[in-house]
């Protein structure tokens, strides 16, 4: 049960980094990282990926260095 519990604030916390640095709702996603944990970062990857191209246009190529 406990590493249920820590397994939980970990991923609270990766999420609440990860949405700092994109500029996205931080509370909402630390939120969902802490009830869903892993399953939630697919729809963060999409989320992003809408927040991008609605930027930049579809256009736009992102290249991870």
């Amino acid at each position: 049960m406990l590493y249920i519990a820590l397994i939980s604030i970990v991923f609270a916390v990766f999420f609440y980094c990860q949405a700092f640095q994109s500029g996205m709702g931080r509370k909402r996603w630390a939120t969902a990282g802490f009830l869903l944990g892993p399953l939630v970062w697919p729809m963060f990857r999409m989320e992003k990926r809408m927040k991008t191209f609605k930027r930049f246009g579809r256009g736009y190529s992102m290249l991870n260095a």
